[in-house]
């Protein structure tokens, strides 16, 4: 499995993220981005190594985690394993039912 990175790029203007979203097969995060006190977008993406390599290479400001991945397999093992519907014959009740 390719490692995992979550890389944060500030980012100028609009023309500046289409060029890093046409350069590099990363997924962006959800919302808007944040503001940086000068005036520049902070947006996050995640994928690959070797895709945020790419970015890296455009020479904008950026900050990798490396060991994003490394957490997101810790996080999976404190999954519960358990069927909490006991094969589709427990109903699921909470917010989501219908009455």
């Amino acid at each position: 499995m390719d490692k995992i990175v979550k890389i944060d790029v500030w980012i100028p203007n609009r023309e500046s993220l289409q060029k890093i979203a046409t350069t590099a097969n990363l997924s962006i995060e959800c919302g808007s981005p944040r503001s940086a006190e000068n005036g520049l977008s902070i947006v996050t993406f995640y994928g690959v190594l070797a895709e945020a390599k790419k970015i890296i290479k455009l020479g904008f400001k950026y900050e990798i985690d490396e060991k994003f991945g490394e957490m997101l397999l810790q996080r999976q093992k404190e999954v519960s394993k358990v069927d909490r519907f006991k094969g589709g014959k427990k109903k699921p009740v909470g917010l989501g039912t219908k009455k």
